[in-house]
């Protein structure tokens, strides 16, 4: 008996064993394709890079045919910020429009920077940032904007797709661009000048002392009447710097930080003027880099600069600059501003042991010894915590109460893999965990903490709150509530329709638990129909416009296998469950309101909906005056 014991003992450790090695075996087959698609990711991303470079320099070189090189056969273009047009145009036709002004200009520098870059197989979306100076006649416009870009890959090489412009600021003398127009008209085409040694050796002592923290040399290199002209300075820092004495006040606390420039000089038809296009590696005080990116023009008499106009991007030096804060919370302008009061602490917490990060705000003159009521505020579908989760849970801060944002798993800061996967299940457990972080907060005051879900993640929040009594009220705004029904209705018009991306989640699902590699669409895209969210001609661009919420924060990329929890999701039956009190905010034209209607007909408890039909979905998202509409219906009610 004992001697068969020990054979089944054995039989059943070898088995455990084998098991074990397969786990492992496993384990580190998904590492290593996991590592293998990082890579991969990132040469793809190196390649777009590149590709974005050659495109606005060559642009400035006025090489057309290396620019024509960088476009697809067709590229969507919309302009419309700087009075253009849009629609889908052939390079040859974009490069007409280019040719017939720019090159009217002595100089264009293109200074682009802030690049974020999201790559799903062969399609890919960039945000990125620029400041464009247009030089001519001792006079300049530079426009400050963000491009919005798409990409393809054909024959094995990236070509832009769609490029969107938007306008953030503008200076100089806007009657510039009609000049240059005359002087292409003309054929008074002005030649690409070549940089005075003597000119650029002068603005060179000004950028050796600033590397070597030299203030004597810096105010040597200056004319006494210098004048520093800063246009895109943002309020309250200074916009003119006028004399020695106001530059040696200014650059004798920037001797403090190690810095370096990265600089490249054009010439103008003025021997003693050129334009410098530079980016800034400073260690701050307080060991954080400060990376900014400028347009430079100097001016040189006698060996000495006498005037220089710095453009810089605004946004870069309010976030990295000791001393000074962004203006709002938000990665737009539709939040609570930090100067409202609020305070915002960056916080940890786990989900089913994955670290989730998140963002804790505290309301204005917060008292540690007082109870507050709370809120944990989540976004729509692929959002991070940086976009509309923020935007609310800010407001509602400064309003009085404590709120808590966070990243899911797999999204944004948190932890997690796969990432950007779409899963109701893990977001209804992660939701479930954030109500177990902050019920234990020392301020928060259990008996009246909220759940305010905004679209996507209303019918995660209307889940959670049905599984978890500690959720005494439940608030939805602009909700996107929907079941299979809907749900096919909706994504029946997409290629292959429902049964298509079903399909397509199987086999993505098979192909991760055999390699570990994850199959990606773009979550946004205006061009690519098989995208999460497919939004062509600008109607919906929240996702994909660096002036609203996108940037490095968000990943444009939706895992495929999100497909199968997404679309068999049921957010509209849980009402029947749930008991504590509802309150929606939403508008007619907003995302599926037949669904919040169905949703709100099933409650059987205390509920109550306000419809701000003047607003529409994105404009609930993050425009100040539908947040604080919506904001204003909310507060009222839970305050009441």
């Amino acid at each position: 008996m004992k001697k068969i014991f020990l054979t089944v003992a054995l039989a059943s450790s070898l088995l455990a064993c084998i098991n074990d090695n397969k786990k492992e075996t496993a384990t580190t087959q998904n590492e290593t394709a996991m590592t293998t698609l990082e890579q991969t990711t990132a040469i793809e991303k190196e390649q777009i890079q590149s590709l974005i470079t050659k495109l606005f320099s060559s642009v400035d070189e006025r090489d057309w045919e290396v620019v024509k090189q960088t476009m697809a056969d067709s590229v969507y273009t919309d302009y419309t910020a700087l009075g253009g047009d849009a629609g889908f145009k052939t390079p040859d036709e974009i490069l007409s429009g280019w040719k017939a002004l720019l090159p009217g200009f002595e100089r264009t520098v293109h200074q682009v920077h802030n690049e974020a870059i999201w790559v799903a197989s062969n399609r890919a979306t960039a945000t990125l940032d620029a400041i464009a100076t247009h030089y001519l006649n001792h006079d300049q416009w530079t426009v400050f904007v963000g491009y919005d870009t798409e990409y393809i890959k054909e024959n094995d090489q990236w070509k832009l797709a769609r490029i969107d412009l938007s306008l953030y600021d503008q200076n100089g003398n806007t009657l510039l661009p009609s000049e240059a127009l005359k002087n292409v008209e003309s054929g008074n085409i002005p030649e690409l000048s070549e940089v005075k040694a003597e000119t650029k050796a002068a603005v060179e002592t000004f950028f050796t002392a600033l590397e070597e923290q030299n203030l004597s040399n810096l105010l040597a290199a200056l004319d006494n009447n210098v004048v520093q002209k800063m246009p895109l300075a943002p309020t309250n820092f200074p916009k003119e710097l006028n004399g020695i004495e106001a530059m040696r006040n200014q650059y004798t606390g920037v001797m403090e930080y190690s810095q370096s420039y990265a600089r490249e000089y054009f010439g103008t038809n003025d021997p003693n003027t050129v334009l410098v296009k530079f980016e800034g590696t400073i260690t701050t005080s307080e060991g954080k880099p400060y990376n900014n990116s400028y347009v430079g023009i100097y001016t040189v008499s006698n060996g000495k600069i006498i005037e220089f106009v710095e453009q810089f991007n605004p946004n870069v030096l309010l976030n990295g600059w000791p001393g000074l804060q962004p203006e709002t919370y938000s990665v737009h302008k539709a939040g609570a501003r930090t100067d409202s009061g609020v305070q915002q602490e960056e916080v940890t917490f786990s989900s089913q042991n994955v670290l989730l990060k998140g963002h804790l705000f505290l309301p204005p003159n917060f008292d540690s010894n007082k109870k507050y009521p709370a809120s944990i505020v989540t976004g729509s579908w692929t959002s991070v915590k940086e976009q509309m989760p923020d935007e609310y849970a800010s407001v509602m801060a400064k309003e009085g109460f404590i709120t808590l944002t966070f990243d899911f798993r797999g999204f944004g800061e948190s932890e997690g893999q796969p990432r950007q996967v779409e899963d109701y299940n893990l977001k209804i457990e992660d939701i479930k965990a954030a109500v177990d972080y902050l019920i234990q907060h020392k301020n928060v005051d259990a008996e009246n903490l909220s759940g305010l879900g905004v679209c996507a993640s209303s019918g995660y929040m209307a889940h959670a709150t049905a599984q978890d009594e500690r959720i005494k009220k439940l608030v939805l705004v602009a909700p996107w509530l929907h079941n299979p029904e809907i749900a096919k209705m909706i994504y029946d018009m997409r290629p292959g329709g429902t049964d298509g991306l079903l399909q397509a989640a199987k086999q993505a699902k098979i192909k991760y638990a055999e390699t570990g590699e994850m199959d990606f669409v773009l979550a946004a895209s205006e061009l690519d129909p098989l995208s999460a969210m497919y939004v062509p001609n600008n109607i919906f661009d929240y996702y994909l416009n660096p002036a609203k919420a996108a940037g490095d924060h968000y990943d444009n990329r939706f895992a495929v296998t999100s497909w199968e929890p997404w679309l068999t999701f049921d957010g509209i039956s849980i009402g029947k469950d749930i008991s504590q009190p509802v309150f929606i905010v939403h508008s007619e034209s907003g995302a599926v309101p037949q669904g919040a209607k169905q949703f709100y007909e099933l409650l059987g408890g205390e509920k109550d909906i306000k419809w701000l039909n003047e607003f529409n979905q994105q404009q609930l998202y993050f425009e100040s005056e539908a947040v604080n509409a919506a904001m204003g219906e909310v507060v009222s009610y839970l305050k009441g």
